[in-house]
């Protein structure tokens, strides 16, 4: 299961020690976006590809050889790739933002359940060309993805893969894998090389399609904290913890099927926190500006041993009024955090908010 580990801030320090004696600000701000694509989004990408990997070979295994042990490995090795996917996810910049990759490999918030009406269609018809990663592709995007493959492995009549070899539905779970493997290693491709995101990123210039100058790469960097929590705190959490207990929906948890929505709610957290140490923005705060260091780190450690004191589904951490309350503490912290990025340290840093999709068109 990936972890990225935390990264000192020495790391930034050292690169700076290099640079020539009259390096600009400018110079230390791209030293923080290459940290942060070098050391956390491609190692993101890659433990996500190789999850995605394991994923379709188990899936393809399972269907090959029936068996409850191998049906057992297949939901493994998904709720694993969910875990990868957390950090993965916190990257919504660039290359996931095209030809519908995000769509594809996560059709979710589905709040009027159109990507669940639509697998169960595909499963009842037993559409051939649902039945092949080529056809599949073709599809809606609510049916690629790791939405579509979690009901094909857990959802209403997932019993029946340990036991029918070759089934409609298992050949739709190893086209949806199979899919899925496909996109994470685009995903790859697509930010790594000479040509790659990364490298777009970490050199803006006048020509570069992304980023003219060191304050844009700067502020993408910035805004996937700030757009990225709120994300968290509004459909992560907020999909299924509600204002008040009557308002809680537990049902729409994401990936609350394979009982993995702790899990992935675990690691999207800690992938934030990854995020931010290994980056090194810390290094490039006015020293007025210090205090939000300081309250970064405070609410990353509170929120993350809350979240990590549950043991629950969505569904029990809900109904217990004391690991409700954690949630709701957690929900809490935040929404502080994404002041933090999103307000104070962007002011701090002279940049500018980026568009979140939360805020409509």
């Amino acid at each position: 299961m990936f972890r990225v580990q935390a990264f000192a801030t020495g790391l930034v320090v050292a690169i700076l020690s290099v640079l020539p004696a009259a390096a600009s600000a400018e110079d230390g701000d791209i030293a923080v976006v290459k940290a942060a694509a070098e050391r956390f989004a491609i190692p993101s990408l890659r433990a996500f590809a190789g999850e995605t990997g394991e994923l379709y070979k188990s899936v393809d295994g399972l269907c090959a050889a029936p068996s409850p042990a191998a049906l057992s490995k297949a939901r493994d090795r998904f709720r694993d790739t969910a875990v990868a996917w957390a950090p993965v996810s916190i990257l919504r910049i660039g290359p996931i933002l095209e030809e519908n990759r995000l769509e594809r490999l996560l059709f979710w918030p589905d709040r009027r359940g159109v990507g669940l009406r639509q697998v169960q269609a595909l499963l009842q018809k037993q559409d051939p060309d649902a039945a092949t990663p080529s056809g599949l592709a073709q599809k809606s995007v609510a049916v690629q993805g790791l939405a579509a493959l979690e009901f094909a492995l857990f959802g209403n009549g997932s019993d029946e893969l340990a036991s029918d070899p070759e089934s409609f539905r298992c050949r739709f779970a190893i086209a949806a894998s199979s899919n899925i493997d496909g996109i994470a290693g685009e995903l790859v491709s697509q930010w790594q090389g000479a040509d790659g995101f990364a490298e777009k990123w970490i050199r803006p210039a006048a020509d570069n399609p992304f980023y003219r100058d060191e304050k844009e790469s700067l502020s993408a960097l910035v805004n996937l904290f700030s757009n990225g929590l709120e994300f968290y705190d509004t459909m992560e959490l907020g999909s299924f913890l509600g204002a008040e207990p009557d308002k809680d929906r537990p049902k729409r948890a994401l990936f609350r099927r394979s009982d993995a929505t702790l899990p992935t709610l675990q690691a999207g957290l800690k992938g934030f926190q990854d995020l931010y140490e290994t980056s090194g923005l810390t290094e490039i705060l006015p020293e007025a500006s210090y205090w939000i260091d300081d309250s970064v780190r405070l609410g990353f450690r509170f929120s993350i041993r809350s979240i990590d004191s549950l043991s629950s589904t969505a569904q029990e951490m809900v109904s217990d009024p004391e690991q409700r309350s954690k949630l709701v503490f957690i929900r809490t912290t935040v929404v502080a955090l994404t002041a933090n990025f999103g307000r104070d340290m962007l002011s701090a840093l002279g940049l500018t908010a980026g568009f979140s999709k939360l805020d409509g068109d």
